[in-house]
């Protein structure tokens, strides 16, 4: 380890060994080696006495501009507001998971919006519950102009209704933001009329959007996404590059079509209605983005039909395709467009076969690496009638049963 001070300008202490994990081993290093860090992540620390150490960070790593403190169960409201305070050049900051059973007040996340206001751009608040959520919300809108990520993944509420959010307040407020997340929480996009969403400048600068929640779950943000909602998130967003709309079931391929950015490159669709939909436009969706795809989630899709046009479409950009990544794990695709995509799609990283029913027995299972390279070739030595599923699912007393071939 370096004994320069100057080198450990990004520290990621997460990976210390838990007996190391104490106020003594702390209040060395900072003392000793993290006194130029700008970039300090103590994840899942068990340190007693944290006002303690928030004083000994605030006082001698004076250039700090980011902190995770995810997992810190003991942080409290005046332990938030002495380290936004003191902590004169913070602008990113993580406190998730701090608090999952008992609610965090609005108070100390107001005051957090209001004291660190344009130096704030990246606050990550998710896997916690929270009161208040409205308000936290607005002040950030409010207060922040400069806010870049905002991750409320995870969150549940401690009221019996669902969070609104309040989205055209904060594309006003915060026109810079470029990733937010809101998977599996328990928050709504909040009503507004027809003059507040024209009114509204959306997210220009926006390049990563998650609104990903469980199927089973009827309280999470995806149980009411539909295409209007989509619209209102996304009609300006012409950068963006991932989309997660992963068990949205009120969303319609019409509606992710006109999705304004031309260069998506990570889009997740498993469990979404339109993946089972048999007259769906999959492969519209598909083909729009075909040229700077990624990564492409499919996983649990029914509709045979429209998903292998889909597949087929993804192989069609041929040499030009820039794919890494393929989940079909679960889903109704046929030999044929694997088959396409393997030979076409030359960067293909990984593909997931996983209990895909209408595939021969053998190969329903993850590929990456080298293995990606060894399926190809595999598929390609066999002709087709070798490894349909029903010469392969053929019982031994069938195959002594049938008449054979002179």
């Amino acid at each position: 380890v370096s004994l320069l001070p100057s080198l450990w300008s990004k520290a990621d202490l997460n990976y210390v060994k838990e007996k190391y994990r104490n106020d003594l081993r702390i209040h060395w290093l900072i003392l000793n080696r993290l006194m130029k860090c700008q970039d300090l992540n103590m994840g899942e620390w068990k340190v007693r006495d944290i006002q303690s150490f928030l004083e000994a960070l605030c006082e001698h790593c004076s250039l700090l501009k980011g902190l995770n403190l995810s997992g810190w169960k003991g942080i409290t409201p005046d332990h938030i507001k002495y380290l936004t305070t003191e902590s004169k050049k913070l602008e990113r900051l993580d406190l998730s998971s701090v608090n999952s059973t008992s609610p965090i007040n609005a108070q100390p996340l107001v005051q957090l919006s209001q004291t660190m206001s344009t130096r704030l751009t990246h606050l990550v608040l998710a896997h916690n519950k929270i009161a208040g959520f409205t308000q936290i919300v607005t002040a950030i809108a409010t207060n922040c102009p400069n806010l870049q990520l905002l991750d409320l993944s995870n969150v549940r509420t401690f009221a019996h209704n669902m969070s609104l959010l309040h989205v055209e307040k904060l594309q006003i407020g915060c026109p810079k933001l470029r990733v937010l997340r809101i998977t599996n929480s328990q928050i709504w996009l909040a009503p507004a009329s027809l003059t507040e969403q024209v009114a509204s400048p959306g997210f220009p600068m926006l390049e990563e959007l998650s609104l990903a929640g469980l199927e089973e779950d009827q309280t999470t943000t995806s149980r009411t996404v539909d295409d209007d909602c989509i619209e209102r998130l996304l009609k300006s967003s012409n950068k963006l590059r991932l989309l997660d709309v992963r068990g949205c079931s009120k969303l319609t391929d019409s509606g992710l079509v006109r999705v304004p950015a031309w260069d998506l490159e990570h889009l997740f669709l498993s469990a979404c209605y339109i993946t089972r939909l048999h007259n769906s436009g999959l492969e519209l969706i598909v083909q729009k983005w075909a040229h700077s795809l990624l990564e492409v989630d499919l996983a649990w899709s029914t509709a045979a039909a429209p998903l292998d046009a889909a597949v087929f479409a993804l192989a069609e950009k041929g040499p030009e395709s820039k794919l890494r990544i393929l989940n079909l794990c679960g889903s109704s695709v046929s030999l044929d467009p694997v088959k396409a995509v393997l030979t076409k799609c030359s960067k293909l990283h990984s593909i997931n076969l996983q209990s895909c029913r209408a595939l021969p027995r053998g190969i329903k299972r993850l590929y990456t690496g080298s293995q990606v390279g060894e399926l190809r070739i595999s598929l390609q030595d066999k002709p087709k009638t070798e490894v349909s599923e029903s010469e392969n699912e053929r019982s031994p007393a069938q195959a002594a049963a049938s008449p054979k071939n002179e």
